[in-house]
Formats: C-alpha cells, structure tokens, sequence
C-alpha cells in the first residue's frame, strides 16, 4: 500500500500540469502598443420658438439637440455615412433629384469639452473621443488582416496593466 501512495504522489494531477504550463494569449501587435487619436465632433442646437416651452426648457432642449448633433458627427467620423440617393430623368433632364443620409453607431467613451452659447439663442456642443489607431483597420472590410504575436498572461497584463477582480 505504501508503494501505491508513493507511486500516486509521483504522478502530478491535471490541475498541476495546467498550473505549470505558462498561459499564452494570441493577440494583435497594436494591441502590445496602442496608439491613441483624438477625433472631436462639433455639434449645434438652436432654442425653439414654440411658446408653450418655459425658457429654461428651451435651452436645455437647444443644448441636448446640440449634444445629439455633435454624437452624429463623431458616429460619421467613426463609422461613415450610408448615402442613399434616387434621380429621376425624363427626356435627358434630372426631374428630381433626393438622397438621405444615415448613421447607425455605437459611441462610447465620448467626454463633453464644451457648451458654448451662440448668438440667436443656439448652442455649440464639443465632443471627443480617443481611440486606439487599429480601429479603423479593424472597423472596415477593405483593410488587411493585423499581425499577432503570441504573449503570456503575466507579460500581457504587465503591459496593459491588468488589475484582479474579487481577490
């Protein structure tokens, strides 16, 4: 029986040999070295003439329609603009000619810079928002794959500074 037990403390169990073996990660090469762009979005507001509004919901409406418009312009910046466009032609002369503009995007991270008040009762609204340089590499189909580099979890949380949850 004593042979047994030797011979069972000999062998090391899964967990052991997982412990031992270094976790390695497959990660972009940007990702070891971001590089991050600032990209601004200026947005304006204009109060309404509606006079059912107080003043003060007047401006606060000027300021948030200012806020959505400055998110518009970071969103085409991030993402692009879907044009759609339609002209009509009868005896070789444009009878009409209509396009919309859409944005559909997700926009995180933004922080306000500024809130100015315009003349006329109209706002201007200053947005920005860093982004790692890889995102436009990565966010459209007609760039290249990204290199990656393979990294150990110690070397990859030294790097990006990695902090432990629920210890």
């Amino acid at each position: 029986m004593s042979d047994q037990a030797a011979s069972e403390k000999e062998a090391p169990t899964v967990e052991e040999m997982v412990a031992k073996q270094p976790v390695v990660y497959k990660v972009p090469k940007s990702a070891l070295q971001p590089q991050l762009i600032k990209i601004s979005g200026i947005g304006y507001g204009a109060e309404s003439t509606y006079e059912g509004y107080t003043p003060g919901q007047r401006r606060l409406m000027a300021i948030r329609a200012a806020k959505l418009d400055a998110y518009r312009s970071l969103a085409e910046q991030l993402y692009g603009i879907k044009i759609d466009s339609n002209t009509s032609v009868a005896t070789l002369t444009a009878q009409n000619d209509s396009f919309r503009a859409r944005v559909n995007a997700i926009v995180r991270g933004a922080r306000v810079v500024s809130i100015t008040p315009m003349a006329d009762h109209n706002y201007e609204t200053i947005l920005e928002v860093y982004i790692d340089k890889s995102f436009f590499h990565n966010a459209f189909v007609y760039s290249k794959k990204e290199e990656e580099t393979t990294i150990s979890a110690e070397d990859l949380c030294r790097t990006l500074t990695c902090h432990t949850i629920g210890e």
